[in-house]
């Protein structure tokens, strides 16, 4: 393991010291650097791919649409920019995340085709498919028919079966990283905080890493995270997809953690008419505080969803609700338009890590859009340093939320304090 470790190391130290060379050079030629959103032109090639237009770019990169001149397909590229190709925590993540997608081969996952470097910094080759992800479908039509919702997470629940057998907690589950393809596939993306469960260094930094809306309670006492996080998470999605809300809804961040650790969610019953006793029975154990009493795999979780029967459900009995809400309800429906436009995606898996503070969607887009909704939702992805504290409980992931008021990130003695009044 330490070899391993020195390994990686030594890799990451020379392909730093390697893009520092390239800006010298581009510095001594008084050429501009490549550390911009701007450097691939539509038109320029890129080692063997034409770049077709810019679709995104965020705090760890950039995305284009381009097509691959030797395969003849349509890929996105996400580029993590030369600036921070020199900055080894950013290089090691981008790193990261390419390995633990590239295990995964399933048609509910977002594809990675391989892993590049170049002059203008490492370059993630990506599938490309078109549709929508569940976050835009929420905002555009509220609450999901049960029919359809339980189609939607039955795929998500396959897709996150094989990512679980293959060793890896994706930590970031959200509607925003669930993409509905237009041919009618779901795959998860976004990989930029997963974690491999046999990198033991990775699980022993105790640091917690999600979009606070959907982190699980272990997670915010400083706990390790293990598959059952990615339940949690699942579950709050499910509960937000048939609601159209979510269970906890607070203007901090501190007051979200409180909530997810302290308070029990409300009954989706009570908030949509039309939800069967067995779906709420499904949700609320996907969603229990204690990682013990919740399902513990996804083959439990998928199975219990499938005894609902919700799935065999078609005809008017689906067109529930009556009254589809004009725009999102919660905290988050003040900052959307319901009026969306049908987008064309490209899944990236999501653009990294992003601080806690409010940032542009861009800086956070799991995949990249060309057509957007009039205003769009900042993340709050956070990565917290917790202090070291024995591993017991798992779970972690967490989603986007906007907040009028702007939410405070909890941190430092806020975390602590926090902790300590939970007993953790």
């Amino acid at each position: 393991m330490e070899a391993q470790r020195s390994d990686t190391l030594q890799s990451t130290v020379i392909i730093t010291d390697r893009f520092a060379e390239r800006r010298a050079q581009l510095a001594a030629r008084h050429e501009p650097m490549a550390d911009t959103f701007d450097v691939l032109e539509p038109g320029t090639k890129f080692d063997r791919y034409l770049i077709l237009n810019r679709l995104g770019g965020g705090g760890m990169g950039v995305v284009y649409r381009a097509h691959d001149t030797e395969l003849n397909r349509t890929v996105a590229l996400k580029v993590l920019p030369l600036h921070l190709c020199e900055q080894p925590e950013y290089l090691s993540r981008f790193r990261a995340e390419a390995r633990a997608q590239a295990r995964l081969n399933s048609p509910h996952i977002v594809t990675l085709y391989s892993l590049m470097e170049s002059a203008a910094g490492v370059v993630l080759v990506l599938e490309y498919v078109e549709g929508e992800t569940l976050e835009q479908r929420l905002r555009r039509q509220g609450p999901m028919p049960i029919a359809e919702a339980a189609r939607v997470f039955e795929q998500a629940l396959r897709g996150l079966e094989h990512i679980h057998q293959m060793g890896v907690v994706h930590r970031d589950l959200k509607p925003s990283n669930l993409f509905l393809a237009r041919e009618g596939t779901v795959k998860i993306m976004d990989f930029g905080v997963a974690k491999l469960m046999d990198d033991r260094a990775a699980a022993q930094r105790g640091a917690m890493v999600g979009t606070m809306l959907y982190i699980s309670p272990e997670q915010i006492n400083g706990r390790d995270t293990d598959f059952r996080s990615d339940i949690y998470t699942l579950g709050i999605c499910l509960f937000e997809a048939v609601t159209g809300r979510l269970p906890f809804e607070r203007r901090t961040d501190y007051a979200l953690m409180h909530a997810h650790v302290q308070e029990n969610p409300p009954s989706p019953r009570q908030l949509q008419r039309g939800i069967p006793a067995a779906l709420e029975r499904t949700i609320l154990k996907a969603i229990e505080k204690d990682p013990n009493r919740r399902f513990q795999n996804v083959q439990e979780f998928r199975a219990a969803l499938l005894d609902t029967g919700v799935l065999e459900r078609r005809g008017a009995a689906d067109d529930y609700p009556a009254r589809r809400p004009a725009r999102a309800i919660g905290l988050r429906g003040a900052w959307f338009d319901a009026a969306l436009v049908a987008t064309v995606l490209v899944l990236v898996s999501g653009l990294g890590i992003v601080p806690a503070k409010h940032t542009a969607p861009a800086e956070n887009l799991a995949m990249a859009v060309t057509t957007a909704p009039k205003v769009a939702a900042p993340d709050r992805t956070i990565t917290v340093k917790a202090p070291a504290k024995p591993a017991r409980s798992p779970t972690k992931t967490a989603r986007s939320a906007p907040a009028k008021p702007k939410a405070q990130t909890a941190k430092g003695n806020d975390l602590e304090h926090l902790r300590l009044a939970l007993g953790g």
